[in-house]
């Protein structure tokens, strides 16, 4: 799960660094779609060399199709908080994720959530209020994007959870990459813009560290408690502050 966090990490460190030549958030939907392109093309070479490349078992699946409708809706909110807010604010505020799911780990798979954990939730809780700071809304109302975000995050990794068919996670990863391919695809089609060749390079970078970030969290996923890989979760947020300041020169505020 901290390999995913990190791979996760650099793909949208990559992404803001494209966005940021344009400052327009439309443009967020042709690089997403661009980049799930280059992505689907990676995992599905994954797939081709291990001999799992069975469309026909991949495509069987309608829980697989509602996971990547719930991964495109967490795409477009998380990303929006990625434009317009520092980049470690956004990571601190998903992080309202893995409290979700340890709560609901805790109360419908009825995982054994001990007295310390349920202390580390508490304060995390009291953390996202600290890092939103109602009194001061500097950037206005873009943290709700993010919160929405972990929220449709949750019931994302839940719904993987009760996935009960056997598929091999790259399968799993692969149609989820393809509908939110799609699905940004036709969002694109708003407004187009003419990427440079490094611009593009960028992209097949990101999609490859999305293709990482893909494969290490559906795994763990499959095979752990809930409520235990949701505590590794909280590593994105030093990705999330050492990017935004070597990258973006974000400085970290008190909060």
């Amino acid at each position: 799960m901290m390999l995913a966090q990190l791979s996760f990490a650099t793909n949208d460190m990559l992404v803001k660094i494209i966005y940021q030549n344009y400052q327009e958030i439309f443009v967020l939907n042709q690089i997403i779609f661009i980049r799930g392109i280059f992505a689907c093309f990676v995992i599905g070479l994954f797939l081709f060399l291990k001999n799992e490349l069975d469309f026909k078992v991949i495509f069987s699946s309608k829980k697989l199709a509602i996971r990547g409708l719930l991964e495109s809706l967490c795409c477009i909110c998380f990303f929006i908080g990625i434009a317009k807010l520092p980049f470690a604010k956004v990571y601190v505020l998903l992080s309202l994720a893995p409290i979700l799911l340890t709560v609901y780990g805790a109360i419908f798979f009825k995982e054994k959530v001990r007295w310390r954990r349920w202390s580390a939730v508490f304060l995390g809780f009291v953390g996202v209020v600290v890092v939103v700071n109602p009194a001061d809304l500097k950037y206005g109302y873009y943290f709700i994007f993010p919160l929405l975000a972990a929220i449709l995050l949750t019931f994302r990794d839940i719904y993987t959870k009760n996935i009960k068919e056997n598929f091999h996670s790259l399968q799993i990863a692969f149609i989820t990459c393809l509908i939110v391919t799609i699905f940004f695809g036709v969002l694109s089609i708003y407004k187009f813009y003419n990427f440079n060749s490094k611009e593009y390079s960028i992209m097949f970078l990101s999609s490859f560290f999305l293709s990482l970030g893909y494969i290490f969290s559906i795994a763990t996923i499959k095979v752990t408690l809930v409520s235990v890989t949701s505590t590794f979760r909280y590593s994105v947020i030093l990705w999330g502050i050492l990017f935004g300041y070597f990258i973006f020169n974000e400085i970290p505020r008190m909060n």
